[in-house]
């Protein structure tokens, strides 16, 4: 993932702090899960995470790190999940429609962390919120460049305005969001189908184009 910020560590070993860094963020995450960001503490991310408090100090600096590595390895699981779903798909409206799928399965099967993201970014400070903003832009630009390259192939989507791509990349995080509603509604696996029915039919594609 792109953007990314540089949190100083005190070992050696790229591997090593990026392994170590992905399991204090899960970690992480279940902990703020449970407590809220502002009741977590330190202390508690790394029992959770098997370390000493010392430890963990040698990855991180601070909660808003910790926290910085959260969005970060939730952006970064859902786009690499998007890019594998597309992988080996060359016509342009399968690809998208293959795209738009895994990011809204991304949205219902990661609801618990969607929604922690939503609430706590907040408490980002200025260099960590901006980093989150661009690797949320580059999520966005990506769906761009689907939908351009759909329109490139001679393609015409009706439906695929200036914010197209905010909408299908937005839409989705309902799943998360209003799962308190949506999950005694209907299956999660139909709730996907319909709501990706909709986003393909809001650009102009029908089932029967892909």
């Amino acid at each position: 993932m792109t953007q990314a910020r540089t949190i100083a560590a005190q070992v050696k070993g790229a591997d090593l702090v990026a392994d170590r860094r992905a399991h204090i963020a899960s970690a992480a995450a279940r902990v703020f899960r449970a407590k809220g960001f502002h009741n977590a503490t330190i202390r508690d991310v790394a029992i959770a995470a098997g370390l000493s408090q010392g430890s963990l100090y040698n990855y991180v600096r601070s909660k808003d790190d910790i926290l910085y590595l959260v969005h970060q390895d939730l952006t970064a699981g859902y786009a690499a999940y998007v890019e594998q779903a597309i992988a080996g798909i060359v016509e342009p409206r399968a690809r998208l429609r293959a795209a738009l799928a895994a990011f809204t399965h991304a949205m219902a099967e990661r609801h618990a962390d969607i929604t922690l993201i939503y609430q706590e970014t907040h408490a980002l400070g200025d260099e960590s919120r901006r980093a989150v903003l661009a690797q949320t832009h580059h999520v966005i630009q990506r769906f761009e460049q689907l939908i351009a390259d759909a329109r490139a192939a001679g393609m015409a989507l009706p439906g695929a305005g200036r914010l197209a791509a905010d909408i299908v990349t937005f839409l989705p995080v309902m799943l998360a969001l209003r799962r308190w509603r949506l999950r005694d509604a209907l299956p999660r696996d139909a709730a996907e189908a319909e709501l990706v029915g909709f986003l393909l039919r809001g650009l102009g594609i029908e089932d029967d184009d892909v």
